[in-house]
């Protein structure tokens, strides 16, 4: 403790108070300059000068950090607490390590089959394709249904099946769409119906999470799940390999005659030979090996086996609800962005300065950033709380949405794409921040609350990249779907604080 700390400890009760009002009313002040530096840098960029954009930023950054500073000088009886975790047993540690790294790799599969028609979307009407616009949005959008739906079943075959059978299996499974969409995507002439069919099934794959969720969950105890789950979710850098790998691989012939015949893609430098098909055949040997190392090298955790009955008893529970609306914002973020992000950039900067910005090199960055910084959230709801923590990422995720549509001219990329990186290093945050409420309030079935939430938190993922897709093509901009989002999250903000940040609340954690 420091020579001040220990000065406040033993000061008169007045004069910790009046110590207190000092720091409030300074904090008021700083507030309060930095809400007129808003407004007036609004108006000023509302009629047209632009100039005064970025070093209202830096001072509003300068006056943030004031503010943050004059946290340390709070009385100590305000100070924030720090969560200390109670020891539990932990008698497999080495097998659930080996359990989640395992689950982690597979994982990170699942979700770059999952999002394979986000990566390849882009390259389907120059490949000779009949498909608009709008299509193109349903294609990203359409595999999230089915990775919702079944999401709630394949948490529960963990423990009806055993972990390490019922993993293996599901894993095995994603060969199906990758196999399906491999030969719908051989020809050009496949009908959209086909084409969004296959969409579909690869849903399967976003279903994947709440198996691995439910494991990992088995091996852990309550104080280390908050960090195991967010390392476990570290499987969604999967977005990020889908949005790089697919553009490499079908540019080359990876499979000779067996993968079938290229298509002829009409680009900016001329026509050239591409093998879409290649986007989804690519994951087949990799998901032959996930399926081996789960089968060999993890074990079946011995629980009870529970019925899809005895699992949506859970949702009698409002917290299940409740932890679903804050999940189908922070995942629903991440899912949208990740979607629907490289389409936005060809829509909105077709006519950027210079040339448009290159979708497939920008766009994987936003997902990456939130998969690095959900294991971070789920470390620092292990250390700070899950309540805090929570709404600190909905906040951010909030004023990041209200700022996106000062950043829609052909000419504001770069402050676009620094935006959707803040909101979605917010939403990683908070995807690792709100399962660390679920073992929680709910330790007793915190595997039938995972499998609910993350089926209805998944569906997040769906509804945004349509109301984009709407805005654009009706309004001509995706302004008012951002807009939406963020009202979306000052109500989610609102139902947090008041059920796990408030210090009166029950379960507050």
């Amino acid at each position: 403790m420091s020579d001040f700390r220990r000065a406040q400890g033993l000061s008169h009760p007045s004069k910790t108070n009046t110590i207190l009002l000092a720091v409030v009313l300074l904090l008021v002040l700083v507030i309060s300059l930095q809400i007129w530096l808003l407004t007036a840098g609004l108006n000023t960029a509302l009629g047209g000068d632009r100039s005064i954009v970025w070093p209202a930023f830096y001072v509003s950054l300068a006056l943030f950090a004031m503010a943050a500073g004059t946290l340390h000088f709070l009385p100590q009886p305000l100070r924030i607490p720090i969560v200390k975790p109670r020891e539990e047993a932990f008698p497999n540690a080495a097998l659930a390590w080996r359990t989640l790294v395992i689950s982690a790799v597979s994982l990170a599969l699942a979700f770059g089959v999952w999002f394979i028609w986000s990566a390849v979307a882009l390259k389907l009407a120059p490949a000779g394709f009949s498909i608009t616009a709008g299509q193109k949005f349903w294609l990203t959008a359409t595999p999230v249904l089915l990775g919702s739906l079944l999401r709630i079943p394949y948490s529960v075959i963990v423990t009806k099946y055993g972990s390490r059978r019922s993993f293996a299996v599901v894993t095995l499974l994603l060969a199906v769409p990758c196999i399906g969409a491999g030969l719908a995507l051989r020809s050009p002439s496949t009908p959209f119906a086909v084409l969004l069919f296959w969409a579909a099934v690869t849903g399967i794959a976003g279903a994947n999470f709440a198996t691995s969720m439910a494991v990992v969950t088995l091996w852990f105890p309550k104080a280390k799940q908050g960090t195991a789950l967010g390392i476990n979710g570290l499987g969604n850098l999967g977005v990020t390999v889908a949005q790089f790998l697919v553009p490499a691989v079908i540019g080359v012939s990876l499979l000779g005659t067996l993968g079938g015949p290229g298509q002829m893609l009409t680009g900016p430098k001329g026509p050239s030979l591409v093998h879409l098909q290649n986007a989804a055949f690519v994951w087949i040997p990799l998901i032959l090996a996930c399926s081996a190392a789960i089968w060999f090298f993890t074990e079946d955790f011995p629980a009870a086996p529970k019925t899809v009955a005895s699992q949506l008893r859970v949702a009698k529970d409002l917290h299940t609800w409740t932890i679903s609306l804050l999940y189908f914002l922070t995942f629903g973020c991440f899912v949208a962005m990740g979607a629907s992000l490289p389409l936005i950039i060809q829509a909105v900067f077709a006519k950027a300065p210079g040339g448009a910005p290159n979708p497939l090199l920008y766009a994987p960055l936003a997902p990456l950033i939130a998969t690095l910084l959900r294991p971070v959230g789920g470390m620092l709801a292990d250390r700070f709380g899950a309540g805090r923590i929570t709404s600190l990422s909905i906040a951010i995720m909030g004023i990041g949405g209200f700022s996106l549509s000062q950043f829609l001219a052909p000419g504001s990329f770069r402050g676009f794409f620094a935006t959707i990186l803040v909101i979605c290093a917010a939403s990683g945050l908070g995807n690792g921040s709100v399962f660390k409420i679920i073992p929680t309030v709910n330790p007793k079935e915190a595997g039938a609350v995972i499998g609910f939430v993350s089926c209805l938190g998944a569906l997040g993922g769906f509804f945004p990249p349509i109301l984009l897709g709407w805005c654009l093509t009706q309004l001509g901009s995706p302004a008012w779907a951002y807009t939406a989002m963020a009202l979306f999250a000052v109500v989610c903000f609102g139902v947090n604080f008041w059920l796990y940040q408030r210090a009166g609340s029950p379960t507050r954690c």
